[in-house]
């Protein structure tokens, strides 16, 4: 099938010692290898695939137990063997023309088909079995390492945490100011629940709420996890950056926001029950 591949390797890329991309370059059945190279946001996007279709893998690993486990360590075997050189002029002068612009995924049942739109307007086609998913990641965070960058890596795993949909100024709720992220349809389907933030803070009146997000995520409700990664979005919003600058939170407060399964929420679907659940928060917040 096109775009499969039965080999990989990854090497970063650096400038001024700083991640400029990572290159995945990738053996096909008829042992033609093809390069890939991917600057932060197609780097995200892919990572977001593998940590999707890892998940899925756990699961059968779980329910087929040792079976499966089998498959998968015969499965690498073959992958470590068929695994092409990194020639140093590959990394030392990358190809600009086998860049990674975008990427859209075509999930399938056991396996990820990727639409990759290169710098030079062709169009590739990379498909990723379940089974090479675990050694790519593995791959991947190896050359990360190697990069030492650790700003990348931060950056990284908090965009893999949820996806930022809008970010509120609350300070006059009369007309909230907002910023709207648009988020590709095969993205917000990688995550299960909308989730509605709100950042109160300690101010000359009192205890206020501020600020207000809406996002995407996987992570349970309540929990650590989702303590973390919204605390993160303040770094990853220029507009909650902003807004906090002078005041950090005191308290956070979330809900997930009620939706249809499948079907991507409107604005309005997304900023009504945020509205409702901020006048609801800040009435207990004044009554205290």
């Amino acid at each position: 099938m096109q775009g499969t591949f039965i080999g990989f390797n990854t090497a970063s890329i650096k400038y001024e010692d700083k991640f400029l991309a990572l290159m995945l370059k990738v053996k096909l059945s008829n042992q033609v290898c093809q390069s890939y190279y991917l600057q932060a946001q197609a780097l995200t996007d892919l990572l977001l695939v593998l940590q999707h279709r890892m998940a899925i893998v756990l699961h059968r690993l779980n329910a087929e137990g040792e079976s499966y486990k089998n498959e998968l360590i015969a499965f690498n075997e073959q992958l470590i063997e068929n695994t092409p050189v990194i020639d140093m002029p590959e990394v030392q002068q990358p190809n600009p023309e086998r860049r990674v612009i975008s990427i859209t995924l075509k999930p399938g049942a056991t396996w990820s088909t990727l639409i990759l739109v290169l710098q030079n307007e062709q169009i590739a086609t990379l498909r990723i079995d379940d089974m090479q998913v675990e050694a790519l990641l593995i791959g991947i965070q190896q050359s990360l390492k190697n990069a030492g960058d650790n700003e990348l890596i931060k950056n990284l795993t908090s965009s893999l945490e949820s996806l930022m949909l809008y970010a509120l100024d609350l300070t006059n709720t009369s007309n909230i100011d907002y910023q709207q992220y648009l988020q590709d349809e095969w993205k917000l389907n990688l995550f299960s629940h909308y989730l509605g933030v709100l950042y109160c803070c300690d101010t000359e009146e009192g205890r206020k709420i501020i600020s207000g997000a809406v996002i995407k995520t996987n992570a349970a409700h309540p929990s650590e996890q989702e303590n973390s990664a919204v605390m993160r979005l303040i770094e990853r919003s220029p507009k909650l950056k902003e807004m906090h600058a002078q005041r950090q939170p005191s308290q956070i407060f979330s809900q997930i926001l009620p939706s249809q399964p499948g079907r991507m929420m409107t604005l309005e679907e997304c900023l009504r029950p945020l509205h409702a659940f901020y006048l609801a928060t800040q009435a207990k917040i004044n009554a205290r």
